[in-house]
């Protein structure tokens, strides 16, 4: 959206015209007309009731009024304009401050480096990271973005679909030749089972085979809000967990959880960047958001 014109102020108006000397070439270099800059000088007066400019035939002069008048109001016009020119600048070029909200695990584990990258790309943003598995209200907050996985239905937020995840049930070697493994959804009634605490039903686990679904209600003593949490604990032995791909890959790789009942997983899912729903969006939100919808065409946690 192109931005609107700049108001110019009468006080801006009357500091240019006594540091040019007179209204044709302040009223140039504002880009008014010499009669419009005129009248706005001339409602500055009466507003303040005093005369701030004495007119000759060839030059305007401040009065003493004028000129303590100016004395005050030209550093404050500059810094005006200043914080206008650097703010606007925020439009156009990737600069400013970037807080984003990151989930703990999968940020850490996958998203480290390419915001690193992104920032060597673009050296005058700063990024402020925070890492949590909570949905952080980003206007209470002060976020510019959030990275959420499952479904985004809040209106009052942007939303972009950036990469898919699918769940899995995983247990520890361990486990299964001390317990066994399931067979069936049915079955994980009879395990102990560790749940991710921040879901609306952490203990209803919702499993698919192609066409067919099932939702199973699990038992187990165990909840955390931390899917790496969730991880180690199911590594130790202490139950089943069902995680993300992203949250057990370096598990899975190292031989400390294998996958439980693999013709089975959770729905698939995505992550999202999501902004509040504003206009004058900075430079630096719209190209860290395009920067992660590009990143990867298969997301380096997929199994298929």
């Amino acid at each position: 959206m192109p931005a609107a014109p700049r108001q110019i102020s009468d006080v801006e108006v009357f500091v240019r015209v006594v540091e040019a000397g007179g209204y044709a070439a302040a009223s140039t270099a504002l880009g008014l007309s010499r009669s419009h800059a005129s009248r706005l000088v001339s409602g500055l007066e009466e507003r303040l009731g005093v005369r701030l400019l004495n007119r000759t035939t060839r030059r305007v002069v401040p009065t003493q009024s004028g000129r303590t008048f100016y004395a005050e109001c030209a550093p404050l016009v500059g810094a005006l304009l200043n914080a206008e020119a650097r703010v606007a600048a925020e439009r156009e070029e990737a600069v400013g401050v970037l807080r984003l909200s990151l989930p703990s695990h999968m940020g850490v584990d996958y998203l480290v480096g390419p915001l690193s990258r992104f920032q060597e790309l673009h050296p005058r943003v700063e990024l402020l990271l925070d890492y949590s598995d909570r949905k952080v209200d980003l206007l209470a907050g002060g976020f510019d973005v959030a990275i959420r996985g499952g479904s985004v239905d809040d209106p009052a937020l942007v939303a972009r679909r950036l990469w898919p995840f699918r769940s899995g049930v995983y247990a520890s070697p361990a486990y299964l030749v001390a317990r066994g493994a399931p067979e069936s959804p049915n079955q994980l009634k009879e395990h102990p089972c560790l749940a991710f605490s921040l879901t609306a039903l952490p203990r209803h686990w919702r499993l698919e085979r192609g066409s067919d679904e099932v939702t199973t209600v699990v038992p187990g003593t165990v909840s955390a809000s931390s899917s790496r949490a969730l991880a180690v604990g199911a590594a130790a032995g202490h139950g089943l967990v069902l995680l993300p791909e992203f949250a057990v890959k370096g598990h899975v790789e190292r031989g400390e959880l294998v996958r439980v009942l693999p013709e089975w997983e959770g729905p698939r899912l995505w992550f999202w960047a999501v902004r509040a729903h504003r206009t004058n969006v900075p430079a630096r939100v719209r190209l860290l958001i395009d920067y992660l919808a590009d990143l990867w065409v298969t997301p380096p946690w997929s199994t298929g």
